[in-house]
């Protein structure tokens, strides 16, 4: 808790000293954002990411079946894995499904299948202009985690340790990893997830991606154990302050979509069926 202060303080003061206005902050990757939804939806993401790397997942019903396991039921919305339950055979799928449905009957679902890759790997971003063909800040961060087969790796899995393995990229190979990630998206702020068998496949282009989280990207290189605080505050200041240049370079728009207040309200009454929704699912599915 005490990083995220020090990140959101830091990203404030470096705001006021370029100018910028700190709470157009969750208007870095707006486009993104889906009005009909009031979500950065994951399955709308999803359709950002080219095929070749794009895992199949879809809205989750009792009648899919996957062909082959394990697969993983996701919140349509969350962060750091919660809510995320993994499934390794049909019987522990319809029993998730049942506890689900009586307990958070009103939540949505994404059945995704599980990733290959031998190795797990988390690229942050801050690009302040896309103009300028670089992005200012790409760290990669590998997720360890050697007890579990298929893990579902955040900093609240006790088997799970973080990694900075940035260093071991020449500056060469993370403007790669930047272009991999502007095949995606235009992302001011981003922390892509993927896995891969290799640190020569992953800069091969040899993944799959996992997640795209835009909302509150944590850089989650700050996690590593042999970080000092010298380190880490040294990474806090340059980060924020480029991703305080990236607020001052946002386009006004006249009518900003009210994404921290739909985020947060988001969950508490019961959703509607969402037309977006089942049309994704006629376009992709797990059968």
């Amino acid at each position: 808790m005490h990083i995220t202060l020090i990140i959101i303080v830091t990203y404030i003061a470096c705001c006021l000293r370029v100018g910028a206005a700190p709470w157009k902050f969750f208007q870095l990757n707006a486009r993104y954002f889906s009005k009909e939804e009031g979500i950065f939806s994951k399955l709308s993401i999803d359709t950002l990411i080219p095929d070749h790397w794009r895992l199949h997942q879809s809205p989750d019903d009792p009648l899919l079946a996957p062909e082959k396991y394990p697969v993983f039921l996701k919140p349509e919305w969350g962060q750091n894995a919660h809510g995320i339950q993994r499934a390794d055979n049909f019987e522990q799928l319809q029993a998730i499904r049942a506890d689900l449905k009586s307990r958070d009957g009103d939540q949505r679902y994404i059945l995704q299948e599980g990733a290959p890759g031998k190795r797990e790997f988390e690229i942050f971003s801050i690009d302040v202009s896309k103009a300028d063909g670089a992005h200012d800040v790409v760290t990669v961060t590998e997720a360890v985690n050697k007890t579990e087969a298929y893990p579902i790796n955040s900093k609240y899995n006790n088997n799970t340790r973080y990694v900075d393995i940035s260093s071991q990229f020449e500056s060469e190979e993370l403007k790669q990893l930047s272009e991999y990630l502007d095949q995606v998206g235009q992302f001011a702020i981003s922390r892509m997830s993927v896995r891969a068998d290799s640190i020569e496949a992953l800069l091969a282009g040899e993944f799959h991606v996992i997640e795209v989280n835009l909302f509150l990207p944590m850089p989650i290189n700050l996690l590593d154990s042999s970080y000092s605080w010298t380190l880490r505050l040294k990474f806090i200041k340059r980060s924020m302050m480029s991703l305080a240049l990236a607020t001052k370079a946002i386009k006004p728009v006249d009518r900003p979509p009210a994404i921290f207040t739909r985020m947060m309200l988001y969950g508490r009454k019961t959703s509607a069926p969402i037309r977006s929704i089942n049309k994704l699912a006629a376009r992709r599915t797990l059968l």
